[in-house]
Parts: C-alpha cells; sequence; structure tokens
C-alpha cells in the first residue's frame, strides 16, 4: 500500500492526513511526484542520509514499478566526506538564496516568464479551484517546483480515489492543463541554468530527473485523454 500525505499545500485550511492507496498505475505516479517533491525542498537529514548513500534513485524506481509509461530515472550520490550542513549550503547557494544577486537556478517557475505576478496567480487559481491553499507550516511561494510537485501528487491521488469515470477523466484532464500550463514548460530552462551553476552532479541528476518525468509524464496524460 502506497501511503499518501500532502506537505506545502493545505486542504480548506487544514493539512491532509497520511492515508494508504491501493498500488496501481495511477499511485504509481502519486509516488513519484511525493519524492520528487522531496528532492528539490530543504534537504532534511533522511534526503541528505539517502543522497550519501546513492538511494533516491532505487527509491524512485521502486515507487514507479507499477507507472504506465517506461522512464529511466538513473542515481547519483554525494560523497560522504560532504556535511549534511554543506550539502544543505549548496542547495541554498544554487535554487533558493544564491550569493549577492540571488540564486542561479532558482525553483520558482514565475522567474523563468515575464511577469512572475500573473504566474503567481494564475498558480493559486489552480491550487484554489481544487480547494488548497498553501501551507501556513511549509511556506514556500506558490510556484515553488516543490509545491508545484505536490500539487501533481494531489491531483493524482484525488483521480486514484474518484469513484467514477468521469471524476477520473476530470482530474486528468486537470493534470494535463496543469503540466502543459504551469510546470512542464519552465523546468527544461531550470536544468540549463542548474549546469550553469556548476553545482554537484548530484544536483544536476535530480533537476534534469524532474523535467525529464514531468515530459514524459505529461505526453503520458495527452495519449491516454486521446485513447
Amino acid at each position: 500500500m502506497f501511503v499518501y500525505s500532502l506537505a506545502g499545500l493545505q486542504v480548506d485550511g487544514e493539512a491532509l492526513q497520511e492515508m494508504e492507496l491501493p498500488d496501481n498505475e495511477i499511485t504509481a505516479r502519486t509516488g513519484v511526484y511525493q519524492l520528487l517533491a522531496r528532492m528539490v525542498s530543504v534537504p532534511d537529514e533522511d534526503a541528505y542520509s539517502a543522497a550519501v548513500g546513492g538511494e533516491w534513485g532505487g527509491r524512485l524506481a521502486g515507487a514507479a514499478t507499477l507507472l504506465g509509461f517506461p522512464f529511466a530515472f538513473g542515481n547519483a550520490s554525494i560523497e560522504s566526506s560532504v556535511s549534511r550542513e554543506d550539502f544543505q549550503a549548496e542547495f541554498l547557494r544554487a535554487f533558493e538564496i544564491g550569493v549577492g544577486e540571488g540564486p542561479p537556478a532558482p525553483l520558482y517557475g514565475g522567474t523563468y516568464g515575464d511577469n512572475r505576478m500573473q504566474r503567481l496567480e494564475e498558480v493559486v487559481r489552480f491550487y484554489e479551484y481544487f480547494g488548497l491553499t498553501t501551507s501556513a507550516e511549509d511556506p514556500r511561494p506558490a510556484d515553488h517546483l516543490a509545491t508545484e510537485l505536490e500539487f501533481m501528487k494531489y491531483l493524482t491521488y484525488k483521480e486514484a480515489v474518484s469513484p467514477s469515470p468521469r471524476l477520473r477523466t476530470s482530474y486528468r484532464r486537470a493534470q494535463q492543463d496543469f503540466l502543459d500550463r504551469q510546470l512542464v514548460g519552465w523546468l527544461p530552462k531550470l536544468a540549463a541554468k542548474t549546469r550553469e551553476a556548476k553545482t554537484t552532479p548530484y544536483w544536476e541528476w535530480v533537476v534534469d530527473t524532474v523535467a525529464g518525468f514531468g515530459a514524459a509524464d505529461a505526453a503520458y496524460v495527452s495519449s491516454a485523454l486521446v485513447a
């Protein structure tokens, strides 16, 4: 059974409690999005230990066992000589804070367009339509990559638990719309910025994996709706 929880977003003002879901091709996508969101959040002790042990590729492959399309996640690790503090500091330098003029590869989708405020408003409207708001306990901008991946996790979860084919199709169309309009378009730009930031191969792998999976999942969702 897949254990579902929601981080970074809340439903009607309350955090969604953990619950078990059956293992199938829908919840495989839910599981992958949950892991990807963790990987692009400020790393905690578990994230650091998994990076040192080279565990993230295996965790992703395990979550994706029943995935409805092939995807090679690959793997990467960091040297055990890298401290947790240095690991976190590099994440913050490359993606969150930077030095001087901000991060060289920001994880905020709105920074890759002409009008970030407009994009923030669009993303918030997506969330609000489904009764979601950003979490006060886990404050991140609405256009943060981790938050957008959490939203995809939520939409796939809702598809998995919907009682009727009509509702499942509705959530699948919402996924297609969000992937095409908000998420997939800026991920290649983030990947390019990450390479330019001259960060570690581990973080390049993380961003490349997110970008690659987002594109593959978008193609899968579109083909499933046409079929």
